[in-house]
């Protein structure tokens, strides 16, 4: 008896006319149980428990459309749960319905176009049928309008917590799905319109990145009207720095110790930027005597040795005599070394 009311389910939701170019429509490996299948559907969604008691409640009533309807989002849902992606959650379930809507609503197109308006209708039907239960859900669909906001606002902070090229696309998705996961977002329009958004962006000629000003408290920077560090677009540029103690305005005679207290003062600036010295992609260095480099050595080896930045050493007087050594050091955030 049950194997009898899924045929004619199948029937219903299936028309089996075909003409010179209407195909009917098919749901892709879907099988139609019986109630007592459908209650074996492993726990999902919990919209789900509210669909399988208007199946029976369209069994009792014999409402063939509804039924087969039904049939088709449990039998769509049992299925996906014998694969990698089940359904889980009341939002994939809404969107599964989604899917099968807009499947329908193009069967009733293509019927339409051939002089079918018997199996369009039909077809409509059923598409008002699954448009009912996703509006039952009570979920909020997220479409265009309302993702570009988000979708902008999350490149951003994306870009500024050093997301680079290869991963910024796929780092903003995950961080829709997360703002949004009690809200029904198709990946469909999701993706796309990120894709968009990212390319808006770098081709915009307009734009104005955003900017951060990092200042040690040197008397120099403010003086001459500099920074020791400025962040842009996920880079940290820190200017050329020397081993001034910046508490006590001190500087040693020393240019190994000068060495050192130049790279503590850099790594302070980089750590007040939001990054660090593993994220130093490229350094410069700059010393009255030539001679005095290979002495820096040792510091510099403890400081860049597992870093390993791109480097240049320059011979140049520095702005005081008792200066023996000047760095400046470029960092990314989000490079650092694995």
């Amino acid at each position: 008896m049950a194997s009898r009311q899924s045929l004619r389910a199948f029937q219903v939701i299936r028309p089996s006319v075909p003409t010179a170019s209407y195909r009917p429509r098919t749901w892709q490996a879907v099988r139609f149980y019986s109630e007592a299948a459908a209650n074996e559907t492993p726990a999902s969604a919990p919209y789900l428990q509210h669909l399988k008691t208007d199946l029976k409640t369209a069994m009792r009533a014999k409402d063939a459309p509804r039924l087969a309807v039904l049939r088709a989002i449990l039998s769509a849902n049992l299925n996906a749960s014998k694969t990698k992606t089940p359904i889980r959650t009341d939002p994939q379930l809404v969107i599964q319905i989604m899917k099968m809507k807009r499947s329908i609503e193009e069967t009733a197109a293509e019927a339409k176009k051939v002089g079918r308006e018997d199996l369009a209708e039909k077809e409509l039907e059923q598409a008002k049928l699954m448009e009912e239960y996703i509006v039952k859900s009570k979920l909020e669909v997220l479409g265009e309008e309302q993702l570009r906001p988000m979708i902008k606002e999350q490149i951003e902070l994306s870009i500024a917590e050093g997301a680079q090229t290869k991963t910024l696309m796929p780092d903003v998705i995950k961080r829709i799905k997360g703002a949004t996961e009690d809200k029904v977002v198709e990946s469909k329009i999701l993706a796309p319109l990120v894709k968009e958004l990212i390319n808006e962006r770098n081709k915009s000629t307009t734009f104005i990145m955003s900017r951060i000003n990092i200042s040690s408290g040197s008397a120099f920077e403010a003086e001459i009207g500099y920074s020791r560090a400025v962040v842009v677009d996920g880079w940290v540029m820190v200017s050329g720095t020397t081993g001034y103690d910046y508490q006590s305005g001190k500087i040693s005679a020393n240019v190994e110790e000068q060495a050192e207290q130049t790279l503590v003062n850099i790594a302070r600036a980089l750590e007040e930027a939001g990054s660090s010295m593993s994220e130093v992609v490229r350094v410069q260095y700059v010393l009255p005597d030539r001679e005095d480099f290979p002495k820096t050595w040792p510091v510099l080896k403890k400081w860049f040795g597992d870093v390993r930045p791109a480097a240049m050493m320059i011979e140049s007087k520095l702005m005081k005599e008792e200066m023996k050594i000047e760095i400046e050091v470029t960092a990314k955030k989000g490079c650092a070394k694995q």
